[in-house]
C-alpha cells in the first residue's frame, strides 16, 4: 500500500493494493497495540443484522464480495438516467477541403470546388476521455446500508452509462472520517482502486463492493485501526466521524488523477439523481463548473 501522513491536518492518507489487503494486514506481525488488533478483527466477527452490513452475516458478505450480488446490479441497471453525451472518436472520419487524395466530380460540376476533394483525418487522440469516479463508502453508525446503497447505485451506473459511451472509466472506493484516534485528533481518508481503465466493468461484484455497507464496516474499518496502530495511537471506540471533505484534500496526495469525480455523500434516490444530473451536465457543458 501507500500511506502518506501529512503533519500539518493530523491526516493520514492510505492507498490500498486490493480490496483484501486491509483484512490480511489483521493476521501479519508488526501490531503495535494488541487493542488496536483485536478491534480490527471484531468486526470479522460480530453478528450484524441486514442495516449495518447489508447482508445477514460477514460469512454472507465474504460470499457475495467473491461472487457477485447480482440482486443489488439489477436493481442498479433500473435507476433513469438522461442521455450522455457521445466522446469524439478517434477514429479516422473523411474530411472535404480544396485538395485532397480523391476528387468529387459532382462537387465540381456544382461548382463547389473548395469542398470537391477529400481525404481521411484521424481524430486528436486527446478526444478520447478518460474518467475517474470517487464512490464515498463512509457513514456513521446511524446510517443503514440502504442509504449508502445509493452511492455505489449512482457510481456505477454513472460508471456504466459513461463505459457504454465510449470513455476509458477507472473507480475507486474511498472513505473519509475525522477524530479515529483516542489521541492527538487524527484524520485518515483510504482508497482502493476497484476497477483499473482497463478492466471490464463486472457490475455484480462491484455492486457488492459498493452497494452494501459491508466491505466499508469490516475491511476498512480494520483499516482505520490499522493506521492509527502505525502512528503509535489507539484507536477511538466510535471509528471517530465520516468526513467527505477529506477525500479531496487527501487525493492530492496520490497518484490518482486530480480531476477525478469525487462522489458527496448522498443517502437516498432523490440525492442519487442530483449527483447524476450534475456531473452529466459538466460532461455536456466542461466549460461550466461542477455543481
Amino acid at each position: 500500500m501507500l500511506r502518506i501522513y501529512d503533519k500539518s491536518q493530523n491526516l493520514t492518507t492510505v492507498l490500498w493494493d486490493s480490496v483484501t489487503e486491509p483484512e490480511s494486514l489483521l493476521n501479519a506481525d508488526g501490531w503495535k497495540s494488541q487493542s488496536n488488533k483485536t478491534g480490527g478483527l471484531s468486526h470479522f466477527s460480530r453478528k450484524a443484522d441486514t442495516s449495518w452490513l447489508g447482508v445477514t452475516s460477514v460469512d454472507a458478505l465474504r460470499r457475495v464480495l467473491t461472487k457477485g450480488w447480482q440482486a443489488g446490479a439489477e436493481r442498479i441497471d433500473k435507476i433513469p438516467l438522461g442521455e450522455l453525451p457521445e466522446p469524439t472518436s478517434i477514429r479516422r472520419r473523411r474530411v472535404r477541403a480544396d485538395q485532397g487524395d480523391e476528387l468529387d466530380m459532382q462537387a465540381v460540376y456544382r461548382g463547389d470546388v473548395s469542398r470537391a476533394w477529400s481525404r481521411t483525418k484521424r481524430q486528436s487522440r486527446a478526444s478520447v476521455r478518460s474518467v475517474s469516479i470517487v464512490i464515498d463508502l463512509a457513514g456513521n453508525a446511524n446510517v443503514t446500508s440502504e442509504q449508502l446503497f445509493w452511492r455505489g447505485a449512482s457510481g456505477l451506473r454513472l460508471a456504466d452509462e459513461l463505459t457504454k459511451a465510449g470513455y476509458s472509466v477507472a473507480i475507486y472506493g474511498a472513505a473519509g472520517a475525522s477524530d479515529v484516534s483516542i489521541e492527538g485528533h487524527e484524520n485518515l481518508t483510504q482508497f482502493v482502486e476497484i476497477k483499473a481503465e482497463d478492466s471490464p466493468l463486472d457490475m455484480d461484484r462491484l455492486a457488492a463492493l459498493t452497494g452494501l455497507a459491508g466491505f466499508f464496516r469490516t475491511s476498512l474499518f480494520a483499516g482505520i485501526y490499522w493506521s492509527n496502530d502505525q502512528l503509535g495511537k489507539e484507536t477511538r471506540s466510535s471509528l471517530g466521524h465520516s468526513d467527505n471533505t477529506l477525500i479531496a484534500k487527501a487525493i492530492k496526495h496520490l497518484p490518482i488523477p486530480q480531476n477525478a469525480i469525487i462522489q458527496p455523500p448522498v443517502k437516498n434516490q432523490t440525492g442519487a439523481e442530483a449527483w447524476l444530473k450534475s456531473v452529466l451536465e459538466q460532461i455536456a457543458n466542461p466549460e461550466q463548473q461542477v455543481a
